[in-house]
């Protein structure tokens, strides 16, 4: 057994152990920041729609931390919430400006609102999509 692991770490080269550890740092903070997100939610009219969400998103990079995250599972998730995101378009197109979500922490406008909607759910939409093309089988 201990043949087989330090053979398996003599196949690994330095900048791949280096990308290794970048990426773990990486997906700690993604976890913090999902559980933040999650912690923000409560004063929302919709919290469980959101909580669920971040919730999901910070346990698929626990699981991925780990080596446990299908990637089915991370790329249906993944797809779900880029298809969630897509509905939302249309209601702050051309309506909100970056600056304007950004601006105000409190709910402005219903299209803020669904625009900051938006960006949480690209973020988790992409970065649950990088877990899983990194993930198993």
């Amino acid at each position: 057994m201990l043949e087989s692991s330090s053979l398996s770490r003599s196949h690994t080269s330095p900048q791949q152990r280096r990308f290794k550890i970048v990426f773990q740092v990486l997906n700690a903070l993604m976890v913090l920041f999902f559980l933040y997100a999650v912690s923000v939610q409560f004063n929302d009219p919709d919290p469980l729609t959101w909580i669920t969400l971040y919730l999901s998103a910070a346990v698929f990079s626990v699981a991925a931390a780990f080596d446990k995250l299908p990637s089915i599972w991370a790329a249906t998730f993944s797809v779900v919430a880029l298809a969630w995101a897509l509905t939302l378009v249309p209601t702050f197109w051309g309506r909100v400006s970056l600056s304007d979500v950004f601006a105000y922490v409190g709910m402005k406008t219903e299209e803020i609102e669904v625009a900051r909607e938006f960006g949480g759910l690209m973020i988790v939409s992409v970065w649950v999509a990088i877990l899983g093309l990194r993930g198993r089988g």
